[in-house]
């Protein structure tokens, strides 16, 4: 979800005093590894209710921000 490079940067900019390189590019992985529990889901229209009404972005921000072109992901935590 996020992206290696952008959170490497992220760490070295806020931790480059506090711990040596090779710390933080192991930081970054143990990091990276805490999105293995998440689960990105494929939202289908109906899954979102819209079978409920004909405008339901007059109802519902979430739908309201997808008529608008908005990209939207949503992520859930995987089941044990």
């Amino acid at each position: 979800m996020i992206p290696r490079s952008e959170l490497l940067e992220l760490l070295r900019k806020r931790l480059q005093d506090a711990l040596p390189p090779q710390r933080i590019n192991e930081l970054a992985g143990e990091i990276l590894e805490l999105e293995s529990g998440w689960e990105e889901l494929d939202i289908v229209h109906s899954d979102m209710g819209y079978s409920m009404s004909d405008r339901c972005a007059d109802m519902c921000w979430l739908a309201e921000q997808i008529d608008r072109g908005a990209i939207i992901k949503l992520v859930r935590k995987k089941k044990l």
